[in-house]
Formats: C-alpha cells, sequence, structure tokens
C-alpha cells in the first residue's frame, strides 16, 4: 500500500523525528493519506498543527490540534479543526507536510491550483517535503512564479532530496 510505504520512509527521516512542530495536511482520497502519520505524530509527543482554510481564498492557517476527533469535514470538504484550535505562527513551524496530485524530482507540486499550500510555504523556513505515490513522480512539471518547491519528495519507494 502506497500510505504505508511513504508513512515508512518519511517517518525514518531525520528531519521527520528531529522536528518537534509539524504542519501536516489532512488528506482526500486523491492524496496520499495522512492518518497514520498524525497518528504517529500525536503520539510521539510532537506539536501537530493542521491546515484551517480562512474566509480568505487561498489563504490557510496552521492551528494545533491533540486529538485527531478535534478534526470535521470543512468548507470543502476536508477534514479541518474547529476555528477556536491554537493558531501556530509558521515561523515556529519546523517541517511541512505538503499534499499533491503529481510532483516532479525538483519538488514542484501540482496540487488544485488554488495555491494555498504555495502562500503557506512562503511564510515559513520549515522543511517542506511533498508525499507523492511513485505513480504520479515526474521529471518536471510546469511551474509559475508563485510556485513553492518542496526540499524532500518522499514516495513509497524511495526519498529524493529535491534542493
Amino acid at each position: 500500500m502506497v500510505e504505508d510505504g511513504v508513512f515508512r520512509q518519511l517517518t525514518a527521516l531525520d528531519v521527520y523525528r528531529q522536528a518537534q512542530t509539524l504542519f501536516v495536511y489532512c488528506s482526500t482520497e486523491e492524496e496520499v493519506g495522512t492518518l497514520q502519520l498524525l497518528e504517529d505524530a500525536l503520539c510521539a509527543g510532537k506539536r501537530v498543527c493542521v491546515p484551517l482554510c480562512t474566509a480568505v481564498r487561498g489563504v490557510m492557517e496552521a492551528r494545533a490540534i491533540g486529538a485527531l476527533s478535534e478534526l470535521s469535514p470543512g468548507r470543502f470538504g476536508i477534514p479541518e479543526p474547529s476555528a477556536s484550535a491554537p493558531a501556530i505562527p509558521p515561523e515556529e513551524i519546523e517541517l511541512c507536510i505538503a499534499p499533491c496530485l503529481a510532483a516532479d524530482l525538483s519538488g514542484r507540486r501540482l496540487g488544485y491550483g488554488g495555491g494555498y499550500y504555495d502562500r503557506f510555504l512562503a511564510q515559513t523556513p520549515a522543511e517542506a517535503v511533498v508525499l507523492c505515490p511513485e505513480r504520479c513522480l515526474t521529471d518536471r512539471l510546469p511551474a509559475g512564479p508563485h510556485d513553492r518547491a518542496c526540499g524532500i519528495v518522499v514516495t513509497e519507494r524511495r526519498v529524493h532530496i529535491a534542493k
């Protein structure tokens, strides 16, 4: 299973093991699942933040959760924390885990076109990792001026350092 392989590859990385504050997407059916990752990070005592889409189109905030039960379907049907969940400043995040529909070896990711992750990644100095099924990894994707690449690409088969 893709999720199990990606989980094993990611959690073996020093950057994951050493990070105390993580920003992790809540997956949809089209993305690499993050349920196991969220559970692992919470059980390890890490501060886990997930996206909360704001009223401003294309903008999301990092909100801390203490349990998966704090999530419920948000505006796009994606699990989100409540608006009362603690906001975590982007500069406090040590590792961002980003989704994709496809990614390339330079760490560029193809998402849904809303620019949410590109805007968020531009605000944080955190290492960024994109989780991508091997079958969706390509040599090169088109990129625009606002696209933010991730430094690490993790598939179920390998870890690719994109820097």
